[in-house]
C-alpha cells in the first residue's frame, strides 16, 4: 500500500483517501467543520488547512488526496496560526449561550475553540441576530449559532433528495433557511441535527431535556423496518431521551429516518400496558401475574388455538416459541405477522430511495428462516388466539375468537383481549435479528423493562409453572 508521512509518522493509505481520513487512521486529529464523510467536499470552512512539503500555500486536508511520499505537517506554526484565525472569524458572531445550548458537551465549535482557538478576541462590533422561522415538528433552528458549514444544504440535496435548505443573502447577512420559509418536508429531518457541528439545528423532542454528558449510550439496532439501521440509544435513570444514527457503511451509512429515530417513544407511552391485566365486567383491569396467567390459561383451555408471532420478535424469542408452543398446545398452528400487505420476504422491498423498507418490523427475514409462514386468515374452527408482539407488529383484526396478548401492547390494542401479559420492547432486551439482506445484527438492552414487563422467557416459565 502507498505511504505518506504525517507529522513525522509513516502512514499507509488507500488511493483516493483524503488527508483527514488518512490522518484519522493514524490517530492524528485534523479539525474541520464543513467536511462530512457522507457528503460532498466543499472545503469552505478552511479549518482543516495543513502544510504540505513543496507546496507554497496551505492546503485543505478534506479536498487533498494523499499521495505516495507526501510529507504533511498538521502542527506547524503556519497551521496553528491559520486555525486560530479561522476560529476567531467563526466566533465573531457566535452567541455565548453554551449554558443553554443542547449541543453543549458534544459541539465541534466548542471543542475546537478550546483546542485550537485563541483566548483573546479582537472583535468589538455588535453581533448579528436573526428571528428564526418555524422549521416544522422535528428541528428547532437557531440561526445565531450558525457557522455556514452548509452540511445541511448538502444533506438535503445529496441524501434526502429534497432541495429545501438554501443560503440567502451574502457576507455577514448570509442566512441558512428553507425555501420560502416552509417547514422541512423530508422524513429524515433528524439527521440535520446530527450533522450540524453547532447548536444551530437541534431536535425539538430533545430540547432542554438533558445534558449530553449525563446520557448513557448503548449501541443497538433500529426495529423500525427490515433494514435494521444501526443506532445509539441514549438514556439516564432508565428513561430514554433520544436515539441517534450510528455509522455502518454496509447498512445505513451515517443516517436514520425520523420514524426509526423516534420509535423508542412507545416504550415510555402512558398508554402502554406495563402491568398484567385481565378482562372483567368493567373492561380490561390491572391485576397481578398469577391471576393474569390463570385467566390466560382458562381462555385457551381445551380450545383450538392459533399463535401469531410478531416479526418484531428476536430469533431467540421466536425459536423459544417454536419449541414451547407445540409442547403445551396440542395441534396449535403458528404464523408470523407484522406489516399489512407484507406476508413474506417476497412482498418486502424499498419504500423509498434512501433507507426505508416496506416491512415495518426488523425480523421478517429471520422468522421465515425459522420456517414460519405469514398469517393471512385464521384456520376454520379457531376458538382462541395467542398474540406475541415486540412493539412494532400490527395486530390483524381478529373476530369471533378470544385473544390473549403476550408482549408490548397499548390500551386501545388490548381493550378486547381476555388477558395481557406485558413483555419487553427492543430497548429493554437483547437478541438477534436478520435484516432483508440476511445480515445478522443484535439488539442491546439500553434500559430495564418498564413497570412489571418481563422477558418472553420469563413469561413462558411462569406459564409452565403456575397454576
Amino acid at each position: 500500500m502507498p505511504k505518506c508521512i504525517i507529522d513525522g509518522r509513516e502512514v499507509t493509505f488507500t488511493p483516493g483517501q483524503n488527508l483527514i481520513e488518512v490522518a484519522r487512521s493514524a490517530g492524528i486529529e485534523i479539525p474541520y467543520f464543513c467536511y462530512h464523510p457522507g457528503l460532498s467536499v466543499v472545503a469552505q470552512c478552511r479549518m482543516c488547512a495543513i502544510e504540505i512539503e513543496k507546496m507554497p500555500k496551505l492546503q485543505t486536508a478534506c479536498s487533498t488526496p494523499a499521495a505516495e511520499g507526501m510529507v504533511v505537517k498538521t502542527q506547524s506554526d503556519r497551521v496553528k496560526k491559520n486555525q486560530k484565525s479561522v476560529m476567531e472569524f467563526l466566533l465573531i458572531n457566535h452567541p455565548l449561550d453554551c449554558p443553554i445550548c443542547d449541543k453543549s458537551g458534544e459541539c465541534d465549535l466548542q471543542d475546537f475553540s478550546f483546542d485550537y482557538g485563541d483566548p483573546h478576541m479582537r472583535y468589538t462590533e455588535e453581533r448579528r441576530t436573526y428571528l428564526d422561522l418555524d422549521m416544522g415538528p422535528v428541528i428547532k433552528k437557531s440561526m445565531n449559532r450558525c457557522i455556514h458549514c452548509t452540511r445541511c444544504i448538502r444533506f438535503g440535496d445529496e441524501i434526502a433528495g429534497i432541495h429545501e435548505m438554501v443560503a440567502v443573502q451574502r457576507g455577514n447577512d448570509t442566512e441558512i433557511t428553507t425555501i420560502d420559509g416552509l417547514p422541512l418536508m423530508t422524513e429524515y429531518a433528524g439527521n440535520y441535527s446530527d450533522i450540524c457541528p453547532t447548536g444551530s439545528l437541534t431536535l425539538r423532542d430533545f430540547r432542554f431535556k438533558k445534558r449530553a454528558w449525563f446520557l448513557k449510550k448503548t449501541p443497538t439496532v433500529c426495529e423500525g423496518c427490515s433494514r435494521g439501521c444501526n443506532m445509539e440509544v441514549q438514556q439516564e435513570n432508565n428513561m430514554i431521551y433520544r436515539c441517534v444514527a450510528r455509522t455502518n457503511l454496509d447498512v445505513n451509512k451515517h443516517w436514520i429516518c425520523d420514524e426509526g429515530r423516534f420509535n423508542y417513544q412507545y416504550a415510555h407511552d402512558a398508554d402502554r400496558v406495563v402491568e398484567p391485566a385481565l378482562q372483567t365486567k368493567s373492561g380490561l383491569t390491572l391485576s397481578d401475574w398469577t391471576q393474569a396467567i390463570r385467566k390466560a390459561k382458562e381462555t385457551v383451555l381445551g380450545k383450538k388455538v392459533v399463535a401469531l408471532v410478531g416479526s418484531d420478535l428476536t430469533q431467540e424469542e421466536a425459536g423459544l416459541l417454536i419449541s414451547f408452543l407445540p409442547e403445551n398446545f396440542q395441534g396449535i398452528s403458528i404464523f408470523h405477522y407484522g406489516t399489512p400487505g407484507v406476508h413474506s420476504v417476497k412482498d418486502d422491498g424499498h419504500a423509498d430511495k434512501i433507507l426505508k423498507m416496506k416491512s415495518k418490523t426488523a425480523n421478517l427475514n429471520g422468522l421465515e428462516k425459522l420456517g414460519l409462514k405469514g398469517f393471512e386468515s385464521l384456520p376454520p374452527g379457531t376458538q382462541a388466539v395467542l398474540v406475541f408482539r415486540g412493539g412494532r407488529a400490527v395486530v390483524p383484526e381478529l373476530r369471533n375468537v378470544q385473544v390473549v396478548g403476550v408482549g408490548v401492547f397499548n390500551k386501545p390494542q388490548a381493550e378486547k383481549f381476555e388477558a395481557v401479559l406485558p413483555g419487553a420492547s427492543f430497548v429493554e432486551k437483547e437478541g438477534t435479528i436478520i435484516n432483508f439482506e440476511g445480515r445478522e445484527q443484535k439488539f442491546k438492552r439500553a434500559i430495564l423493562p418498564v413497570g412489571q414487563s418481563k422477558m418472553l422467557s420469563e413469561v413462558l416459565m411462569m406459564w409452565a409453572n403456575r397454576t
